[in-house]
Formats: C-alpha cells, sequence, structure tokens
C-alpha cells in the first residue's frame, strides 16, 4: 500500500533527498553569493557593496620616517637651541639671585621661608646638573609653600630636562609626561612646548604636534629651529598654504634638507603638478639612493594616478631602502590586493604586522586576503585581531567576519557576528544575512536530528527574511531566501510566492528554480515542479539536484520512461545519486538507516 501511494512515494522522495550529506556552499566573487546543496538547500549572503571591494591606502602614509637623519637632525638643532634658551633663563636667575636672596632672608614666615632655602638649595643643584635631586627639593618648596614663583619656575625648567634626558636621541614616548607636568606649571615654558612637539611628531601625531610646535614658536618667533619639522608636519597634513610657508623660513635659516625638498614633491603632487612632483623626487633618489621616503611618495603618486604597476614598482624599492617600512609595506598590500595577487598581498600584511603589530587595519585587510583565498579559518583569525586591536564598530567588517565564520560551520558565532552589523546598520542586506546565518544554523540541528532547535531557529531566520524583503522588496536574496525557508517550515505555497519573486527580480536563477520545484511538490502540484526542475536543468546540466528532483517528479506524476531518461542523465554525473533516484522509481526505502522515514512521513506536509 505504502509503496503504490503515489504521494507517499513523492514524500519518500524527498526525504531520501533531504537526507544527503552537509551543505558545502560554493561561493562566487559577487554581491550576492548564493550556495546549494545535494539535498536541496539553498540560501544567499549577501556582502556590503561587494565581495572584492578595493582595499585603501594607508590614511595618512608618514612621508618623513622618526628615524631618519634629517628628523635626528632636527631634533639636535631643537635640543640645541633649547638648552640655549635654559642658558638664558639661568642666566636671568643669576642676575636676580642676590636681590632674591635679600627677598628670602626679610621672610619671617618659617614655612615660606624653608621654602625659599629649599628653592635656593635646588636651583645650586639644577646648576651642577644634579637634575633628579633639583626636582626633589623644588617639589618640597612647593609642598611648604604651593605660591613660590621660583620653585614653580624652577621646578618646571627642572621637568624639562629631565624630560629631554628621557626623550633621547629616539624621542622617547617616556618623557611625555615630564614635559606635559612641565607645561601645566608654566603655560610659557616654551622649550617644554617643542620637545612634546617633536615626541608627536616622531610616533605619527601630526596635529599634536603642530600645536605644541605653534605655541612654542608663539611664545618665542626666533625658535628658528622648528621650522622645518613644522613645514614637514604640514604638508603630511595637506595644509600647503602653511607648509610653504615654515620651509620658506627653514630655508632662509639654511635649514633646507631632503625631505624638506620632498614636501615640496607632495604640495606638487596634491596639486596635480605630477610630472613636476615625479622630477623633484627622482633628483631626489638620483642623490640619496636609499632614501626610503622618496620611493614611497613616488609609489602613492603612481597610485593616485592610476599606475597600479609602477607604484607596486616604487612601494616595493620603499621596503628594499628601508625593510621596516611599515607604512609603504601597507600600501604595498593593498595595491596586491586591488590586482588580486593575493600571494605578496599576504606576505606585505604580514611585514605590516611584523612591523607594527597594533596595527588593526592590517589585520582586518589580511583578513579580506584570506577570504580570497578561501582560507576561512585564517581569515576569521585575522578578523578577531582587527577587533580587539580597535576595528570595534564596523559593520562591514562584522559581516565579512560572519561569513567567514559561516564558511567554516561556526553558525552560531557567526549569527552573532552578523546581528552585530545588523544592529550597527539596520539594511535589508544585514537582515538577510542574519537570517542566512539562523537558515543554515536550523540545517545544522536538522542533521543532528533536533527538529525543535531547527524549528526555533528556521521562525527567526523567517522573520529576518521577511523585514529584509519589506526593507527592500528588490532584494533577490532575500526572496530566495524566504522561499528555502518556508520550504523547510512546510509552508509551501508561501515559498512558492517568494521564490517566483526571486526568480522575476533575478531570471533562470538555478538554485531559486530547485527550491521553487520543491515547493510546488510539496504542495503537489507536479506538473509545475516538473517544469521548474526541468528549467533548472536545462539551464546547468550538471545541476545533480535538479536531475534528482525531476526524476523524481516525473514518477510521482506516472511518467516512468522520463524519470528512467532522468536517471540515466544523472547517472553520468553522480552514480550514488543516481541509484537513490532508481530506489524511488522502484518505490524502495532506501536503506537500513532510512527506515524510520516511514514513521516520518507526515500527510499533506512533508518534511524538509
Amino acid at each position: 500500500m505504502f509503496r503504490n501511494h503515489r504521494f507517499l512515494q513523492s514524500a519518500v522522495s524527498l526525504l531520501v533527498l533531504a537526507s544527503f550529506g552537509a551543505w558545502v556552499p560554493a561561493a562566487r566573487a559577487n554581491d550576492i553569493v548564493p550556495s546549494s546543496d545535494l539535498s536541496g538547500g539553498a540560501s544567499a549572503f549577501v556582502f556590503r557593496g561587494s565581495s572584492k571591494k578595493p582595499q585603501s591606502r594607508a590614511a595618512a602614509g608618514r612621508a618623513f620616517s622618526p628615524n631618519s637623519a634629517n628628523a635626528r637632525a632636527n631634533r639636535s638643532r631643537i635640543r640645541s637651541q633649547a638648552a640655549e634658551r635654559r642658558k638664558q633663563r639661568e642666566a636671568a636667575a643669576k642676575a636676580r639671585a642676590a636681590e632674591l636672596a635679600r627677598i628670602r632672608a626679610r621672610q619671617k614666615n618659617a614655612k615660606i621661608r624653608q621654602s625659599n632655602v629649599l628653592t635656593a638649595k635646588a636651583e645650586t643643584a639644577m646648576t651642577n646638573g644634579q637634575v633628579d635631586a633639583a626636582i626633589t627639593d623644588f617639589r618640597a618648596a612647593l609642598a611648604l609653600n604651593a605660591k613660590n614663583a621660583e620653585a614653580i619656575a624652577g621646578l618646571s625648567d627642572a621637568l624639562t630636562v629631565k624630560g629631554i634626558e628621557a626623550a633621547g636621541e629616539n624621542a622617547s614616548e617616556s618623557a611625555v609626561p615630564y614635559f606635559e607636568e612641565a607645561i601645566k606649571l608654566n603655560d610659557k615654558n616654551d622649550v617644554a612646548y617643542s620637545k612634546l612637539g617633536e615626541i608627536h611628531d616622531a610616533n605619527g601625531r601630526g596635529e599634536q604636534a603642530i600645536a605644541a610646535y605653534e605655541k612654542a614658536l608663539a611664545l618665542d618667533p626666533e625658535f628658528s629651529s622648528l621650522y622645518q619639522p613644522l613645514g614637514l608636519a604640514y604638508a603630511e597634513q595637506g595644509n600647503d598654504a602653511k607648509a610653504e610657508e615654515y620651509l620658506a623660513k627653514a630655508d632662509a635659516k639654511g635649514i633646507a634638507s631632503t625631505e624638506s625638498r620632498l614636501a615640496r614633491a607632495m604640495i606638487f603632487s596634491r596639486q596635480n603638478r605630477l610630472d613636476e612632483a615625479i622630477a623633484v623626487i627622482d633628483q631626489i633618489i638620483t642623490a640619496e639612493p636609499q632614501f626610503a621616503p622618496a620611493y614611497y611618495q613616488k609609489g602613492r603618486i603612481y597610485d593616485a594616478g592610476k599606475q597600479p604597476d609602477a607604484a607596486i614598482q616604487a612601494y616595493q624599492q620603499a621596503v628594499k631602502a628601508d625593510p621596516a617600512y611599515a607604512t609603504a609595506w601597507f600600501d604595498l598590500g593593498v595595491a596586491y590586493y586591488n590586482k588580486a595577487d593575493y600571494t605578496n598581498a599576504e606576505i606585505a600584511y604580514q611585514e605590516v604586522l611584523k612591523h607594527d603589530p597594533a596595527n588593526a587595519q592590517a589585520h582586518a585587510n589580511l583578513a579580506s586576503v584570506y577570504r580570497q583565498q578561501e582560507r576561512f579559518a585564517d581569515a576569521n583569525a585575522q578578523y578577531r585581531a582587527a577587533n580587539e586591536k580597535g576595528i570595534q564598530k564596523d559593520p562591514d567588517l562584522y559581516s565579512e567576519w560572519g561569513y567567514c565564520l559561516g564558511k567554516t560551520n561556526d553558525w552560531d558565532k557567526a549569527t552573532v557576528r552578523l546581528k552585530s552589523a545588523e544592529t550597527l546598520s539596520p539594511t535589508a542586506v544585514d537582515n538577510n544575512n542574519v537570517g542566512w546565518a539562523y537558515y543554515n544554523a536550523a540545517r545544522e540541528d536538522k542533521a543532528k536530528n533536533d527538529e525543535a532547535a531547527a524549528n526555533e531557529k528556521l521562525t527567526i531566520a523567517k522573520a529576518s527574511f521577511e523585514k529584509s524583503a519589506e526593507m527592500d522588496p528588490n532584494l533577490s536574496a532575500a526572496q530566495l531566501n524566504l522561499g528555502a525557508t518556508n520550504n523547510a517550515l512546510g509552508d509551501f505555497e508561501a515559498a512558492a510566492v517568494a521564490l517566483n519573486r526571486a526568480l522575476a527580480l533575478q531570471g533562470n536563477w538555478v538554485i531559486a528554480l530547485n527550491q521553487l520545484g520543491l515547493a510546488y511538490r510539496g504542495s503537489n502540484n507536479l506538473t509545475a515542479a516538473i517544469s521548474a526542475f526541468d528549467r533548472a536543468v536545462n539551464l546547468d546540466g550538471n545541476n545533480a539536484f535538479g536531475l534528482f528532483g525531476l526524476g523524481s517528479a516525473q514518477h510521482a506524476n506516472g511518467d516512468k520512461k522520463g524519470a528512467k531518461k532522468t536517471q540515466d542523465r544523472l547517472k553520468k554525473l553522480n552514480p550514488e545519486l543516481a541509484n537513490q533516484l532508481g530506489n524511488v522509481i522502484a518505490g524502495k526505502v532506501i536503506d537500513a538507516g532510512k527506515q524510520k522515514i516511514k514513521e516520518k512521513i507526515r500527510i499533506p506536509g512533508i518534511p524538509f
């Protein structure tokens, strides 16, 4: 009776189809990435923008290395001029020493008198180069009399000297607290401002460097050693007028350098005077063949001029001249990625992280490289690193990360990341992708025979797809996914409506036709099911699922001859699946592992 009941035979064929192995989606480089498998599962992920969105160059690539000979010369000039200013203040203090001594001696308040004694002691220590002792005594003097002007000024100077020592030749960050306290004590301390600007400059904080340099020059317009570093900082910030102003002042003081010429090349480039910019850079390179920043800027000019091969060559020369030039490595990685040379892009980004391990964007870009190479586990590790190192509110990153987690079947984690993207960017695309993760998580639950968990996730997926389709009725992926989910829930009429919408938007979509065939089978519209499956296999002759669906529908419709012919076609593609179709045609229960199929058949619904 069971084998002679046409509807139950249809149910068996669908159950057989649903029993095949794990879903292995095949991505393609496109905005919409559809996937299907032999069990009829279908879903589509939508990239935000594009799966091959070009990467961007370093946002503020540094033209001037903080460790170049010119940078060290600038620091030396600033240090020398700063020392000269401190000596001038010491001389002025000595000139007033006798008067200050008389004033201090007349003070009758014991605490104030003791504060004055400690101040004098501290000044002597400073004169003798005992900076730490001076700082200790100045602090003690201020503890006794917080208004002791000489102690305040003296401590500010002592902290400045201590900061200069801490900064050393390489502008160490450890000096910053000394300079900041010195400025807090005396906001007229031009030396502290100048040295603080130097450290900000050396560590890539251009705006802060400019602010500190400008403050120092406002206090002392003749602080000429600041002209060139300030001009270079303005050049890097793109303020050409200010850059020219200070570079001209540096030239007038005889402080012209290779880097000031490079700054002018940058200005020419921004003014679209590209030939002049390249000419200046070539002159620099002729004079200094190992000057890496010149090659780097040459690469950026070629990049801006849409000459990627020339840009790559220039970046390669930059990192050859300075293998630790992280910014040049970064832009080299971008150039390779945008040319789809993922092997060399990977090498470049690994070099960035070798020299700049905190670079979150390099981790994110490397993740995209691995995604393009379909190395999804590696991509997930890099997305995680990018997130941990600072990229925490970027829906693009969460969306791509969620996709890669899905590709490694980490569906619960994929759901979390895609929901983060949807929270930050509640668009139709993001709602679709949340549903995509829930749909595929449900398929895993079904594979584990956890029907309750699967149906719960399918219900959530359906709500996400409905919301996506409501927000953008023309998003074909949402319609496909909604149709597939309704099929999985057994609502075949609703599935057919959504799938026909998907096909109206994106005609000849094979996986949508496969799903439509399932929907028509589920509602027992065998003629329409045959038509959908037939159209699918005519579009894609290698569509094994479509052939199986076609053959089983033909058999259910009484066309045993047509079913047999379809089985013969399927044998050439997938002999095992063809045998399963043969079992359906023969009305057999497939194997011992499928004996429970009889118990699971529901009338009129068909389990998916």
